[in-house]
């Protein structure tokens, strides 16, 4: 999945002209929103920004304290069997050692700084973001120090409730803010949870000794120290009610409408070769419709980067603390992947806090992305961050390079727009998504235009003058800007500037040659190479299929120096379906390798009786796209893809010498331990 705001999963092939054009376009809508707002907001309305009951500002804390007296998912789920176990722990040792973290984070809070009085706005400003300096987030970043020195000696609490799901929240803000606007405590869980896993990388008196010392495995039980979901936070679930809400605004109806047409358009080029999208894709066009949309109602809520959240998305329909939330999948989704973002922007400075439970991820990233288009500037993997022995950890962000010696730190840049952080989970039913949370400790106050996107749409123009960000940041915040009519005009506004024409580029990533322009032929996967804007250290491998029901596509994967890889089945609009309960993806983790190290997989229709079976989800036509993560770049074993096709009858002439096979009986227990890890992420926890 590339970039919240118009992309997905770091699969990037940018059209000529498409930059520039692109561009004028996002920065035109966004001026015509911000006069069509201001006009509105030029009503007898706008008074509504002085009262004190609409003011507030939060940062995001997405909390990982544990409750002794909840109930323990995790320790039911490490209750599987031994095998699982013994894979488990050696992921965590490979883990510690690659340490590659990283994390998708999408985070908003709309605010309404403009209701405190200017006294008071001043001295909040003051006490909570600003660090002495000017306004403009030049100041000498003693917040972040105080931040991170305060991090280990505070426990945060989560409340044990999520907003009623009732609650009206676009027009009722304090549903979703609460508090003034200053950075709350960082996220720390209580000290006697220890992470399972690994140690921190102890400072020696030289620095360069200390970064060269590397993390170490214990052999710990697997107990359970996240008995608060990293995901379901009363933050999230707040947002998760205003996107689906947006997503049933006016202008985003209308605007699905004219994404339908591109979508239809796009698949009858890319699919020619084929005849173009069969009945079972066309039908399912308009779920993909809806999931894209939902998914710009949540990147409208991660324009704001002088109100930063931490925000799932790009996920499954799920159902949890009594609501059931659509999906939000586009442009390639992950099963194996959490999707988070936090925006972020040059004139600020921010403390992302977060920990690692007992379950490591397969591979974790963090990636500063640049403009729209998603580019990836700097990532940060869990091999160059320290990790405190109880799993914590803090990494500052701001537009200064890091201090010397320092190793948890992001570079912003003038495009800076966003923090992805992702979380990839090797064996669901045993590993964890971390706990996040993010604070913005200084630089200028919200702002109207930071409400409306202008520190994304047009920020590169102003982010490099300290005059400009001030005069834009004059007009405070406004309630009206957080109203379902201009919260649905933003989100169309995205669907508009990329909408059908990042659809097409990524379709075109499994159908078309991105050299001679050529469509290929299906059933044909390409090499895994980087054509990642996105996120540049993984390797893609992409291609489509085109299966009778009495066919099946047989993939044997050489992964090379990949500590990591997934095949996943989407549909001809780039989303997966309903791979909970069908087993339409597998990873090394899951699949079963061969007696030489290679992995053989079958792509079918009908079940083959094959362990190492993907599901077509009942699709005759649909796309793979591969991904190769947690690289070693010291080595050149690259990975490597082969396909065929062979009827099902023939399929034992193609498989390796100990395939396994399973029975009806061993398939449903297959899919169950597949159902309970997904629930695992979504729903094992408390619920009130």
């Amino acid at each position: 999945m590339r970039s919240p705001i118009f992309a997905a999963e770091g699969l990037t092939c940018r059209s000529k002209g498409e930059a520039g054009s692109g561009k004028f376009i996002g920065r035109v809508g966004a001026l015509a929103v911000f006069l069509g707002v201001g006009a509105a907001l030029a009503m007898p309305t706008a008074h509504a920004d002085t009262d004190d009951s609409s003011s507030g500002s939060t940062s995001s804390s997405s909390s990982s304290s544990s409750s002794s007296s909840s109930p323990s998912s995790s320790e039911s789920s490490s209750s599987a069997d031994s095998d699982a176990s013994d894979k488990s722990s050696a992921r965590k040792t490979r883990t510690t050692r690659t340490n590659d973290v990283s994390t998708d984070t999408d985070t908003s809070t709309e605010t309404d700084a403009g209701s405190e009085s200017d006294d008071d706005a001043a001295a909040a400003d003051a006490a909570s973001v600003d660090d002495g300096d000017d306004g403009n987030g030049d100041g000498d970043g003693d917040a972040i120090e105080a931040v991170a020195e305060e991090f280990a000696a505070v426990t945060v609490d989560v409340p044990a409730s999520a907003p009623d799901p009732e609650v009206e929240v676009p027009g009722g803000e304090a549903a979703v803010r609460s508090a003034p606007e200053e950075p709350q405590a960082p996220l720390a869980p209580p000290v006697d949870l220890a992470l399972a896993a690994t140690t921190k990388r102890h400072a020696g008196p030289d620095a360069a000794a200390a970064s060269a010392q590397q993390y170490t495995s214990v052999s710990v039980d697997n107990a359970l120290s996240n008995q608060v979901s990293p995901l379901g936070t009363p933050e999230q679930i707040a947002r998760e009610q205003i996107a689906m809400q947006t997503a049933k605004s006016l202008p985003v109806a209308f605007m699905k409408l004219i994404l339908r047409l591109g979508f239809l358009s796009a698949a009858n080029k890319q699919f020619a070769l084929v005849g173009g999208p069969d009945a079972a894709n066309r039908e399912a066009l308009t779920r993909a419709i809806d999931e894209y949309a939902l998914a710009a109602a949540f990147q409208q809520q991660i324009l704001n980067p002088m109100d930063p959240a931490v925000v799932t998305q790009v996920a499954p329909p799920h159902s949890w603390y009594g609501l059931d939330v659509g999906g939000s999948r586009l442009l390639y989704d992950n099963p194996d992947t959490i999707y988070r973002f936090m925006p972020v922007n040059k004139t600020s400075e921010y403390v992302i806090t977060g920990r690692l439970y007992d379950g490591i991820p397969a591979d974790i990233t963090f990636s500063v992305l640049e403009g729209t288009a998603g580019t990836t500037s700097t990532i940060l993997s869990l091999s160059d961050l320290e990790v405190d022995e109880d799993g914590t950890f803090v990494i500052t962000v701001s537009g200064e390079s890091a201090a010397p010696g320092q190793t948890n730190h992001l570079q912003l840049t003038s495009r800076s727009t966003l923090i992805a952080a992702r979380d990839t989970l090797g064996d669901w039913t045993i590993e964890d998504p971390m706990g996040l949370a993010v604070h913005r400790v200084s630089g200028p106050r919200n702002s109207l235009f930071a409400q409306l996107g202008g520190f994304v749409l047009l920020g590169g123009l102003v982010n490099d003058s300290p005059l400009l960000t001030s005069l834009v940041s004059v007009i405070p915040p406004l309630g009206i800007a957080e109203s379902r009519p201009v919260r649905g005009m933003l989100t169309a506004l995205l669907l508009l500037v990329r909408g059908a024409n990042e659809q097409a580029k990524y379709m075109a990533l499994a159908t078309t040659d991105p050299d001679t322009g050529e469509l290929r032929a299906p059933n044909v996967l390409t090499q895994p190479a980087s054509n990642a804007e996105f996120l540049a250290n993984q390797l893609q491998s992409n291609g489509y299929f085109q299966l009778a029901d009495d066919e099946a596509l047989v993939l044997t994967i050489d992964p090379g120096n990949a500590g990591f890889f997934t095949a996943p089945v989407y549909n001809d609009w780039t989303i997966t379906d309903d791979y909970w309960n069908q087993q339409t993806s597998l990873n090394n983790d899951q699949a079963v390798a061969n007696l030489d190290g290679t992995y053989t997989l079958v792509v079918s229709v009908a079940d083959p009786a094959v362990a190492n079976w993907i599901s077509t989800g009942g699709l005759n036509q649909g796309i793979i796209s591969m991904r190769f993560q947690d690289l070693d770049p010291e080595s050149s074993d690259t990975p490597g893809v082969q396909s065929v096709v062979v009827k099902l009858e023939d399929l034992d002439e193609h498989l390796p010498a100990g395939t396994v096979y399973v029975t009806a009986a061993e398939r449903a227990a297959q899919l169950a331990t597949r159902k309970a890890g997904f629930d695992k992420r979504w729903a094992p926890y408390p619920q009130l």
